[in-house]
């Protein structure tokens, strides 16, 4: 078996298509938004001065993805930087594969000296936890409760 590699979307574009659909299916239609803005999304992230996608694969195979980006959600337009769009598919959760992804973005904040990154989760809390980030306030959104977490990606 291949072994897990973290990548950049810049240095894999042929999975645009793949982690557009994920992210559509996961949030876009709950949103409003399109496949196609999903698509555009992701497209302009590719050398974006302040964000960036990374991705796990396996072989030729894309089996994850976590972002960096300025923002996140509207209710929250004074936060800057978010961990957002963590996601794996289901036959490949519970293997550390988000973890990795995490790290990774983490690691590209550090880079970037940002200091206070933010996310938030109505499904993930104990997983950001275990991994250092803290919970900042909750809020509701129609029916469902969330978390805003933060964390400080430079250690």
């Amino acid at each position: 078996m291949a072994s897990l590699q973290i990548l950049r979307l810049a240095d894999a574009p042929e999975h645009l298509d793949t982690i557009a659909a994920w992210n559509y299916a996961e949030w876009g239609k709950k949103s409003g938004s399109s496949l196609r803005d999903s698509m555009d999304w992701f497209q302009s992230m590719i050398g974006a001065p302040s964000e960036e996608c990374v991705l796990a694969t396996r072989g030729d195979d894309v089996i994850g993805m976590a972002s960096l980006v300025d923002h996140d959600l509207d209710e929250r337009p004074d936060l800057l930087h978010w961990l957002a769009s963590v996601y794996v598919p289901p036959a490949f959760r519970k293997t550390g594969i988000a973890s990795a992804l995490i790290e990774a973005v983490e690691r590209e904040a550090a880079l970037r000296d940002i200091a206070c990154m933010y996310l938030y989760t109505n499904t993930a809390e104990q997983l950001y936890t275990r991994l250092g980030w803290e919970v900042s306030e909750r809020f509701q959104r129609g029916p469902e409760g969330f978390t805003i977490m933060r964390k400080d990606p430079r250690g």
